[in-house]
């Protein structure tokens, strides 16, 4: 059985999985930070834009397309 010291850092997070598979989750969780940071930054851009075209002009078919694809 491995000992906790046999680890260089065992108090890190990915400490126990194997490097390869630690070095695909983090990528993984940067990939994810990244894809959820432009999507939150294109909708604060655009909010006040979005507000118009739903509130100030009449809603019709192109709009409801364009508000269920984003």
């Amino acid at each position: 059985m491995n000992n906790i010291t046999d680890l260089p850092n065992p108090f890190t997070p990915l400490a126990f999985l194997p490097p390869a598979l630690a070095r695909q989750f983090e990528v993984t969780r940067y990939i994810l930070a990244a894809t959820l940071g432009a999507y939150v930054w294109d909708i604060a851009l655009n909010l006040g834009n979005d507000y118009t075209l739903l509130f100030k002009h009449r809603v019709r078919l192109p709009t409801i397309v364009y508000f269920l694809s984003r």
